[in-house]
C-alpha cells in the first residue's frame, strides 16, 4: 500500500524559480482533479496510458510539469473528500498553451509499469517531430529522461511551423505514437465494442 505523498519537487522548483504561487496552487489542483477522472476511466476500462490537454499552465512547462505532480499525488487516506490525484500508474503526456504568445507547452511521464513499452523522451520526440497535419517542431529539453520529459514549442512561420497548427497536432500525434505501439484504447480495441475510455476527454 502506497502512502500518501508528502513532498512535492516540481512544485518548489516553481517557487524556487520565482512562479507566482496562486498560479502554482491552481495548476497542482487542475491536475489533481484531472488525475483522479484519469484513475476512474482507467478502473473501467484499463487503460494505461493517456493524453490530454491542460488550461491553468499556458505555456509554463514549470506549471505543467507541477500540473503533473498533482495527477501522480497520493492523497492522504483520512481526508477522502479531498482525494485527488491518483494516475500516478497511469502514463501521460500533457499539453497546455498560450494564445497570447503562440507557444505550447508539453510533459510526458512514464509509470514504473511501462518502462519497458514506452520512452518519454522517444515519446516527447515523436510529437515534436511529427508530420502530421504539417508537424508541430522543437525538441525535447536536454533535461528530459526516460520517465519524464518536457519541451516547449515556439510558432516558427518561417518554417511553416503555425501555432494553430501545431497546438492540435500535438494531441494528435501524442496519441497516434500510442497507437503505434499499441497502447492506446478506443472502441476498436474492445470486443463488445462499449470501452468507457473511448468516451473520455482526451
Amino acid at each position: 500500500m502506497a502512502t500518501f505523498t508528502t513532498e512535492f519537487p516540481k512544485c518548489d522548483a516553481a517557487r524556487a524559480a520565482g512562479v507566482d504561487e496562486k498560479k502554482i496552487a491552481k495548476s497542482f489542483k487542475e491536475g489533481g482533479k484531472k488525475g483522479v477522472e484519469i484513475e476512474g476511466a482507467a478502473d473501467m476500462s484499463g487503460l494505461t496510458c493517456f493524453c490530454t490537454r491542460m488550461q491553468e499552465a499556458g505555456d509554463n512547462v514549470q506549471l505543467l510539469e507541477v500540473a503533473m505532480e498533482g495527477m501522480n499525488a497520493i492523497p492522504d487516506p483520512s481526508n477522502e473528500e479531498e482525494r485527488k490525484g491518483c494516475s500516478g500508474h497511469i502514463s501521460k503526456l500533457i499539453i497546455s498553451s498560450n494564445d497570447q504568445t503562440n507557444k505550447i507547452a508539453m510533459v510526458a511521464y512514464v509509470a514504473d509499469s511501462l518502462k519497458d513499452q514506452l520512452n518519454a523522451t522517444e515519446w516527447m520526440k515523436a510529437v515534436c517531430d511529427t508530420e502530421l497535419g504539417g508537424g508541430v517542431g522543437g525538441a525535447p529539453d536536454a533535461t528530459s529522461s526516460a520517465t519524464w520529459a518536457t519541451a516547449t514549442i515556439s510558432e516558427d512561420t518561417a518554417n511553416g511551423k503555425f501555432y494553430l497548427k501545431f497546438k492540435d497536432n500535438s494531441l494528435s500525434a501524442a496519441i497516434n505514437y500510442l497507437r503505434e505501439k499499441g497502447l492506446f484504447i478506443d472502441d476498436s480495441d474492445s470486443d463488445e465494442g462499449d470501452n468507457p475510455a473511448a468516451d473520455f476527454e482526451w
